[in-house]
């Protein structure tokens, strides 16, 4: 299924891009990163109840930089704001998912300096546009957001990650069969 471009996605594409790319006065060359986003659902190998592994994601992800701790290992503390469009045919039926999250990101390399491997996590808040996608019909729209990353920061500063994104209402309502998808990321510095 191609990736449907309405005036309306392709529209809050641009102001993603436009946010993040913006001049901020405050911020240092390299404080921030723009990170684009491909991936797949999941089934149900690990946390959510059924699959969306048919599902077909992209994203993008503004982080701000603004703590950076280089001792024995390095760590970095980022503010993340993400946008992902998601899309599969279910029972016959072309279905969409729109994800809006905000969060605080934790990145650890096992190295003084801020390249080569390192893991990452992130927790905060999601918005998913649709409580019904594919097989899981989650009860409320406001989610808690979790993602745990690997990736590998190259000497130019770019960056390449593996991430695993799950969703769910985190056991303040019922019921919460949660929501996973993966995804391969480009991390480009400005």
């Amino acid at each position: 299924m191609p990736f449907p471009s309405t005036p309306h996605h392709i529209s809050t594409l641009v102001l993603i891009f436009g946010l993040a790319l913006a001049p901020e006065s405050r911020a240092e060359k390299g404080d921030q990163e723009l990170i684009l986003s491909g991936g797949k659902g999941l089934n149900n190998a690990l946390i959510q109840q059924k699959s969306i592994a048919s599902a077909e994601m992209v994203g993008a992800n503004w982080s701000y930089q603004f703590y950076d701790y280089p001792s024995n290992h390095h760590l970095q503390w980022w503010a993340q704001v993400s946008y992902s469009y998601m899309w599969e045919e279910h029972e016959g039926q072309d279905q969409k998912q729109q994800i809006w999250e905000l969060k605080p990101v934790v990145r650890w390399y096992p190295r003084i300096e801020a390249q080569g491997i390192f893991g990452e996590v992130g927790i905060g808040a999601a918005y998913l546009t649709e409580r019904s996608f594919g097989a899981i019909d989650l009860s409320t729209n406001l989610n808690f957001s979790l993602h745990f990353a690997a990736g590998y920061t190259l000497q130019s500063g770019n960056t390449v990650s593996l991430r695993y994104s799950h969703f769910s209402n985190g056991y303040t309502n019922t019921p919460n069969p949660g929501f996973d998808f993966a995804s391969l990321n480009w991390h480009t510095k400005f």
